[in-house]
């Protein structure tokens, strides 16, 4: 089942200044620990204060294959782990892009190719809002089994792991279709951000990343993995449903799509920065989590809607990322002032069913709210 901790912030034993219900959203944490389906962090906080935060499980059951960096040793999930933290990658991206259109400096219907010339034709003539909504129809590099890392992921020891050279490279690929259509979920939509970005600024996403946000909002667990997998930082390792190591990925592949790490902690702040309009003003946040209801309720780098919870409906602003068995959910509250930052290492497959009303993160949501 393996190790256990639970930490409550000093003080704070119940309900938040909005009556939210810790208590029995804690309870709720440790009993699907015990039954073996969550492993992991969730933190609770409001008004930028952590109201709860609960870490279970194992950050390595000791299993010497699967690339342990703690040489076999067990090792407790803690508040403070580091974790892979995939898609949120995409939250920070469009933020880092709704900076330059409120500075003038980039248009949401302009073409990738007049803010970066050399990109592919067909890359180059997909705006950035459809970039942003996945609505590029450009190549794929996940598509193929599902049991298999797609060879652009298991890349080891890039020489150049900037957006730029993945932009030009294999998401200039053949396209799939026109773009402006359907819903089409690609890391090459975000990974092109990235190479918009870098292009703009002349310096790299990390270097972007650390500038306009990590030093910004103090947020010490924060990074981008280096193109050298050997190089990078020690974070979780993750764990299927059949108990086994993941396969190797190289999380800098994903670039502007899924390269980051950190804690939830510190997503738990990356959310009070975004609540508060720390880096956007109110009017650009307001335009990054409109949604579109043609497009599944996608906003830009985000998802919003209206849920039922206890006695009324709240509106949430979701993220949701996974890589390999490293699963993550954060959710924006912005009425309450709150979020919700869930991140497990353990294969939660029911975690993103938020919309569909089920699942751990739907669980923890509704008992948080038992009480209104």
């Amino acid at each position: 089942m393996g190790l256990s901790l639970v930490m409550m912030a000093a003080g704070i034993l119940g309900a938040g200044a909005q009556g939210l219900n810790v208590d029995a959203a804690r309870g709720l944490v440790m009993a699907a620990h015990a039954k073996g389906t969550f492993d992991g962090v969730v933190v609770v906080s409001e008004g930028g204060k952590p109201l709860m935060v609960a870490a279970v499980g194992e950050a390595d059951r000791g299993s010497k294959d699967g690339g342990s960096k703690a040489g076999g040793k067990h090792v407790a999930v803690r508040p403070e782990t580091v974790f892979r933290l995939a898609s949120l990658t995409k939250q920070v991206t469009a933020l880092l892009v709704m900076q330059q259109v409120e500075q003038g400096k980039l248009r949401l219907e302009e073409r990738a190719g007049e803010a970066m010339p050399g990109l592919p034709e067909a890359v180059g003539k997909v705006t950035i809002r459809q970039l942003l909504q996945h609505q590029s129809g450009l190549a794929n590099p996940s598509d193929g089994p599902e049991d298999v890392v797609p060879a652009f992921y298991a890349r080891v020891n890039l020489d150049d792991a900037s957006n730029v050279a993945a932009a030009k490279g294999a998401c200039g690929a053949a396209v799939k279709r026109e773009p402006g259509g359907k819903f089409e979920y690609n890391n090459c939509d975000y990974i092109v951000l990235g190479a918009v970005l870098e292009t703009l600024a002349g310096k790299s996403y990390a270097s972007i990343v650390r500038e306009r946000v990590i030093e910004p909002l103090g947020l010490t667990s924060w990074g981008v993995f280096p193109g050298n997998a050997a190089k990078g930082p020690k974070v979780a390792l993750a764990y299927g449903q059949d108990g086994r190591a993941d396969l190797f990925q190289n999380p800098a592949t994903y670039g502007a799509a899924g390269a980051l790490y950190g804690s939830a902690l510190d997503v738990a702040k990356w959310d009070e920065a975004l609540l508060k309009h720390t880096l956007l003003s109110a009017g650009s946040t307001e335009v990054m989590f409109k949604a579109d209801p043609k497009l599944y309720g996608e906003a830009l780098g985000s998802w919003a809607y209206d849920a039922k919870l206890g006695a009324g409906t709240v509106h949430l602003v979701e993220r949701q990322g996974d890589i390999g068995s490293t699963v993550l959910l954060n959710l924006l509250l912005p009425e309450q002032g709150a979020s919700v930052v869930v991140i497990s290492n353990n294969e939660t497959p029911d975690l993103f069913n938020t919309y569909s009303k089920k699942g751990i993160a739907w669980e923890v949501l509704q008992a948080l709210f038992s009480g209104k």
